[in-house]
């Protein structure tokens, strides 16, 4: 919260995106290809306000490339799923499958009919 003071004392907050969340300073060694690299994407994500800072730019990359990593698991854990199904299994979906095919032809059917 910034306090400032003119005739009257008032109260401003501030934006969301310019209060300082829990991050911590690294250092890391990067070859000049990957410098270059994440210059170019700040310079791409200027807005009114100036052109997006490096480290954010570095920050957002390895938040996508986590979710991206999350999502690669969430996908393989379905699959390994659907894969250990046992025979009986496959067939009852099948069945439930063909049941709800039919209801909504039915159904689609008696509407054309009204």
């Amino acid at each position: 919260m910034i306090i400032s003071m003119s005739k009257r004392m008032s109260r401003r907050t501030a934006s969301p995106r310019s209060q300082p969340r829990n991050k911590q300073r690294k250092t890391f060694t990067l070859s000049p290809e990957s410098v270059a690299f994440l210059e170019k994407l700040s310079a791409n994500r200027a807005d009114s306000r100036g052109r997006e800072s490096v480290s954010a730019v570095l920050d957002d990359l390895l938040r996508a490339v986590v979710k991206n990593h999350d999502r690669q698991q969430i996908e393989e854990q379905i699959g390994k799923y659907y894969d250990q199904r046992s025979e009986e299994q496959v067939q009852e979906e099948i069945d439930w499958g063909t049941f709800a095919t039919d209801e909504f032809v039915a159904i689609e059917l008696s509407k054309s009919r009204a």
